[in-house]
């Protein structure tokens, strides 16, 4: 497989390498590619313990009308 760095990728592959905690692109690749499945359990469980906050407050308080803040209410224009 071929891939086309851009230059600001190509720059962070060549600091890492400089470091010295990685001793080939490859180990930099490898180790990034190996992080993509746990940032994206790492954002839902964020989002979800902000749904969860914001239920919790809006269980607490009520609108303006004098309606519940609802689940709905909450996620209008985060989907």
């Amino acid at each position: 497989m071929t891939i086309d760095l851009k230059p600001e990728q190509e720059r962070i592959i060549r600091q890492q390498l400089a470091s010295g905690l990685y001793n080939s692109v490859d180990e930099v690749l490898d180790n990034a590619l190996a992080s993509l499945p746990n940032n994206a359990r790492f954002d839902r469980e964020h989002r979800r313990e902000a749904v969860r906050r914001m239920m919790e407050f809006g269980e607490r308080r009520k609108l303006s009308l004098g309606e519940p803040v609802t689940r709905q209410f909450l996620h209008q224009g985060h989907a």
